[in-house]
């Protein structure tokens, strides 16, 4: 599966392409629910719809080249705001934790919002 990571402007060492592995997390779907136990033994429901704002979007790969390494250590020491475009759709995502590895590297992103119908 690809997934591709980009700037919202000019940068000239983007794109940076990601061959991920099946063991990647594209975000789950799920609305904003709180459930209140009451009194008489039962449960009140508050229900806040749904916001792709929930989603997280893990990427693992196996690391190709030290390059790819760090195109995506750039992105993400660099920008505050990347889009990833994956299987799920294309994504405004804030970069929160990318942690290289020999054998898998792994990139997670909180969506800010789906940039896709």
């Amino acid at each position: 599966m690809l997934a591709i990571l980009s700037t919202t402007e000019y940068d000239p060492l983007v794109p940076v392409h990601l061959d991920v592995l099946q063991s990647s997390d594209l975000g789950t779907t799920a609305r904003r629910v709180t459930r209140t136990a009451t009194l008489d033994g039962g449960a009140a429901f508050g229900d806040f719809g749904f916001t792709e704002a929930d989603r997280t979007i893990v990427l693992r790969w196996q690391p190709r080249s030290a390059a790819q390494e760090e195109s995506v250590r750039r992105l993400v020491s660099t920008y505050t705001r990347i889009t990833v475009s994956c299987a799920a759709g294309l994504f405004l995502a804030a970069p929160q934790t990318y942690t290289p590895g020999a054998e898998e590297s792994r990139l997670d992103l909180l969506v800010e919002r789906r940039l896709t119908a």
